[in-house]
């Protein structure tokens, strides 16, 4: 597989598509459960390629042209479903790491994205003008709420996470209970549905002062769809989407329709580490 180019030559869609669909055929024969539970070699080497290739440096409009053709919806998806298990896993495991270890903080910084958190994160808190004693609601806060920890650790921002897998909501519980932080980070197990607009207090000294959006909580269209009537005027949200060239892939309708009722404030792009763009946006009526 040729996702390692030298940078003199021109990345053409054609050059990019080989890569992307010998990569497809490596991930599309892996079951979820093989992706999560099964011997770790494998799925690690192709986790390590598709992040060579959604991260290489192409011309957006190359990128354009091969995220237009429809006929590669079912291979985008298929790299798509694989990345975000495969995220999973890795927090779970790292999660775990955590349950058994005697320095539970130092464990935690070991966590090979750790870095990036913390620059997300610094993003997200100055985007949405947080204090320390502000409190957030996150949608997706998955096995090993990185977001939320880094949160309160660095910023003094309370929160409260919601992650619709039982079983990751509980081992997310045990993490912040191991840290010694289940006071600051509260965790429940739902959806956006479980999201009814109490808390999103008008005034910013109280309730909830704004919620968060993770990349992989999808779908985007209709989590916003149903904030949009259940969240009052004035609600904030920042939103994190993958749109630089061919991290598009993972996410590539996210945000293309805005419901009306919603207003973008601001777009910042990422910066390595970072590959999340995080969009601030605002409910208007």
């Amino acid at each position: 597989m040729a996702i390692e180019v030298d940078e003199s030559v021109e990345l053409s869609p054609e050059i990019v598509l080989e890569d992307i669909l010998a990569l497809h055929r490596d991930i599309r024969v892996l079951s979820n459960d093989e992706i999560l539970y099964g011997p770790l070699d494998r799925p690690g080497k192709l986790f390590r390629k598709l992040d060579s290739l959604i991260t290489m440096d192409i011309e957006e409009d190359s990128a354009l042209k091969l995220l237009q053709k429809k006929e590669l919806d079912p291979v985008f998806a298929d790299l798509s479903r694989f990345r975000s298990l495969y995220t999973v896993r890795l927090e779970t495991e790292h999660a775990n790491e955590i349950l058994e270890s005697d320095s539970p903080w130092a464990t935690l910084e070991k966590f090979p994205f750790y870095g990036n958190y913390l620059k997300l994160v610094h993003t997200e808190s100055g985007g949405l003008g947080l204090s320390p004693g502000d409190r957030v609601a996150f949608l997706g806060s998955g096995p090993l709420p990185l977001t939320l920890i880094v949160f309160f650790r660095q910023h003094g921002v309370k929160s409260m996470g919601i992650e619709q897998d039982s079983g990751r909501a509980n081992l997310s519980k045990k993490v912040l209970e191991k840290l010694g932080l289940s006071e600051a980070v509260t965790i429940i197990n739902g959806n956006h549905f479980s999201l009814n607009g109490e808390g999103f207090a008008l005034n910013p000294d109280t309730g909830i002062k704004a919620l968060m959006i993770a990349a992989q909580a999808e779908p985007k269209k209709e989590i916003l769809e149903h904030l949009l009537k259940v969240m009052p005027v004035g609600s904030r949200i920042s939103c994190r989407i993958y749109e630089k060239g061919l991290m598009k892939l993972l996410n590539r309708n996210c945000l293309l329709d805005l419901p009306e009722g919603f207003e973008e404030h601001e777009r910042i792009q990422p910066e390595p580490p970072v590959y999340n763009t995080v969009v601030f946006l605002e409910k208007k009526r």
